[in-house]
């Protein structure tokens, strides 16, 4: 996920007060950072020293470094924070998109609850010309998924995605903000056949499934036979 440019805005607010406890720092005044991308120690460090400490640097930063004047900026700021308690602040307050959003079935997830158990029409219902007249295809996956692609290439890309309140992912974890999360922070779903054909995922790659690819295998790094949860 990318951050937007008006969260990263933050940091000016935190830079313009000084602390009574304050950390060294060469520059004074507040700055704002604008850019489109990943909130870690590297970049804001490269966007720091592109937009603030290079073009505002003077005698009085000689021997000190972007990365050093950046930790004295937020270190000195009012609360003070530190590079990454200042990413996690803004990752949380980015816009939460609710899981419900993205397949648009009804609110209590009944539908994405039988998918992460394998057994929606995602999974079971394989591409076919035996259901209609013309002999056109139906159950094609590019279009039964289409929601699911909609939203990674759009609001995924900018916005958080809500972890799905599912007893699928029951569990007494944590993340480091106290929300709710599996244990192992990761969800999984076993794909037992490939039910699409020619798209170049799986061994089905003839134009016409009901008659070359029934119970064809899906692709190797999703074609699992066996599962032990308990290791």
């Amino acid at each position: 996920m990318k951050i937007s440019s008006r969260a990263l805005a933050y940091i000016s607010i935190l830079a313009g007060a000084s602390s009574t406890a304050a950390a060294e720092k060469c520059l004074s005044g507040s700055f704002i950072l604008e850019y489109e991308g990943d909130c870690d120690r590297e970049t804001l460090v490269e966007v720091f020293n592109d937009q603030v400490f290079g073009p505002a640097k003077s005698s009085a930063c000689d021997g000190v470094t972007a990365e050093e004047e950046l930790v004295a900026q937020l270190a000195a700021a009012v609360p003070s924070t530190t590079i990454e308690e200042f990413c996690a602040n803004i990752y949380k307050s980015q816009p939460e998109v609710p899981f419900t959003d993205i397949l648009k079935k009804d609110e209590n997830m009944t539908y994405e609850k039988a998918f992460f158990l394998g057994h929606s029409s995602l999974q079971e219902e394989v591409e076919t010309t035996y259901e209609t007249s013309d002999g056109s295809a139906t159950s094609v996956l590019k279009e039964d998924g289409e929601l699911v692609r909609a939203h990674y290439q759009g609001s995924a890309q900018t916005k958080k995605t809500e972890w799905p309140k599912l007893p699928n992912f029951a569990s007494s974890g944590t993340d480091s903000h106290g929300q709710p999360t599996c244990t192992t922070s990761a969800a999984m779903c076993c794909w037992t056949k490939d039910r699409q054909a020619a798209d170049n995922n799986g061994n089905c790659n003839r134009n016409t499934y009901s008659e070359n690819c029934v119970d064809s295998n899906p692709g190797d790094n999703t074609d699992l036979c066996f599962v032990d949860l308990e290791r």
